[in-house]
């Protein structure tokens, strides 16, 4: 590790390696900046982790790897660092299995219609019209996103610059449609917009899980805007590379050390240090010290809100950093089984849905989102077990009632692979306590109680906080989101930093 590290000044610091720390750290690395990485945690990653069980890899927590199309986040990151990744693009990208209906999501059109007219023969003309809508949308907010700073704006003068634009295309005669219908979509929650075109009850099952899994939120929740970007994203650069998502962690940790980076882990932050009201470096486990010209935080909410950052300054302050509350309202559970090769339907994709009761919303314990190993992934043999990942997103409970986990689970995995309770040659089911020991979140946390703002269909905190010298990356900025958003946020942190952005 070189010099002993409170005899140092970094230029920068960075406390969370989860993915969003990562790439920050990475990136600033590879621009020729000193930089620290810390993390409590014995494995970089966070949320994006792989699990050994029985001499197996399962993939445990964010593994839907979007973006890396042209000029998407996780495409422009790689570049960035000269990254090379042997991916394989994913098509369909995901699937949603009702019990009498099965939907893939294809990028390719011809596919994806096929699709509709054979699950859902007299709602074909109402799909058609509604994605048309969500694709219009799309290209309306696209247009406009040309004349705005990035979302979510940070500081007055960007949020100002949002208002003029918005302002100008809601009156501006040769623009009113586009502009009227974009702030429409954003003032109406997606069930309406579903209902005002008449899609039937399974139909909106199908909708509602795609944007659970997506969002973490239902259709009740999430603007006709927002849906329309999240579901529309999943067309574009959708891929599994070698190793999964932890594939990716190794070449960031590889990246970051080849330029001169220090990571430090099982090293916590305790809290952050100011002088003259601005960040200047943080205190870590054993009472080290660590100074820097910024502090980059990826840590959860409550940690970042609740313990690193100093007294409130009083009423003097610039912006309000935003204080919550920070309780979890949706908690991850998971379990990880293998299952000889054989015995696994071959029209699986490597993202699967299940909607186990389709009278009931597709959400917390009605959807069981399943993540399987692809075939050609090391370690898998053509003979060999086939690898799951099977979890929910669901309201906290007490612990006494995870002993129903595995066989919940079971129950609906069963819908489309049939007999696996009596196939399996390995399982393990994975607590919250045990995710949020994993992941360096606590309680497995993947929602809280507070409501990011939503601009133009992109829900977060703004990544600057109430502190010079602080930026944030991460849950703080998209909680619950896609690892290409968290991605493209640690790259507007990146080029603030170095002057670039």
């Amino acid at each position: 590790m070189g010099a002993t590290v409170n005899s140092q000044r970094f230029d920068v610091a960075v406390v969370g390696a989860g993915i969003g720390g990562l790439a920050a750290a990475a990136l600033l690395a590879r621009a020729g900046r000193s930089v620290i990485l810390v993390d409590r945690s014995s494995r970089a990653g966070g949320a994006c982790q792989s699990l050994v069980h029985d001499g197996w890899r399962f993939e445990v927590g964010a593994t839907f790897l979007s973006g890396f199309g042209p000029g998407g986040p996780l495409a422009t990151l790689c570049r960035r660092l000269g990254i090379t990744l042997s991916v394989k693009e994913c098509d369909p990208v995901f699937q949603v299995a009702l019990p009498r209906h099965r939907l893939s999501f294809w990028g390719d059109p011809n596919a994806w219609w096929r699709e509709v007219r054979r699950e859902f023969p007299k709602d074909d003309a109402v799909w058609r019209a509604l994605w048309a809508e969500l694709n219009d949308l799309a290209v309306q907010r696209e247009r406009i996103l040309q004349e705005l700073p990035p979302l979510p704006p940070e500081g007055w003068g960007a949020r100002l610059r949002v208002w003029r634009v918005l302002k100008s295309r809601l009156f501006s005669p040769l623009s009113f449609k586009g502009g009227a219908a974009l702030k429409r979509a954003l003032d109406t929650p997606f069930r309406a917009a579903m209902l005002r075109h008449g899609l039937g009850g399974e139909s909106q099952r199908v909708l509602e899980a795609a944007l659970w899994f997506l969002l973490v939120r239902d259709p009740d929740e999430c603007s006709t805007l927002e849906a329309a970007v999240a579901l529309l994203q999943t067309r574009h650069g959708v891929v599994d590379v070698p190793g999964g998502v932890s594939g990716l962690v190794d070449a960031l940790v590889e990246s970051f050390h080849r330029d001169g980076g220090q990571l430090r882990l099982e090293t916590p932050a305790t809290r952050f240090l100011q002088e003259g009201g601005r960040i200047v470096g943080m205190k870590i486990g054993g009472g080290e010290t660590i100074r820097a010209g910024w502090v980059v935080a990826n840590v959860p909410p409550g940690d970042l809100a609740g313990t690193l950052l100093p007294p409130s300054r009083g009423w003097l302050r610039r912006r309000p950093t935003p204080s919550g509350p920070w309780h979890p309202t949706l908690i991850a559970q998971a379990a990880v089984l293998a299952l000889p090769d054989g015995a696994v339907p071959s029209e699986l994709s490597g993202h699967c849905l299940v909607v186990p009761d389709p009278r009931r919303p597709a959400r917390e314990e009605n959807l069981v989102v399943v993540r399987l190993s692809p075939t050609w992934d090391q370690g898998q043999g053509e003979d060999g077990p086939r690898r799951f990942t099977v979890g929910r997103f669901v309201a906290p409970r007490p612990q006494d009632e995870d002993a129903s986990l595995l066989p919940d689970l079971l129950e609906a995995l069963d819908l489309i692979v049939p007999g696996v309770a009596e196939g399996m040659v390995s399982h393990r089911a994975l607590t919250p306590a045990a995710l949020g020991e994993m992941w360096g979140r606590p309680g497995a946390a993947v929602r809280y109680a507070a409501e990011s703002p939503e601009w133009l269909g992109c829900r977060g905190f703004p990544h600057r906080l109430d502190w010079p010298g602080l930026l944030a990356v991460g849950e703080w900025t998209y909680p619950g989101r896609l690892i290409c958003q968290v991605v493209e946020g640690a790259m507007r942190v990146v080029d603030r930093i170095t002057g670039t952005g």
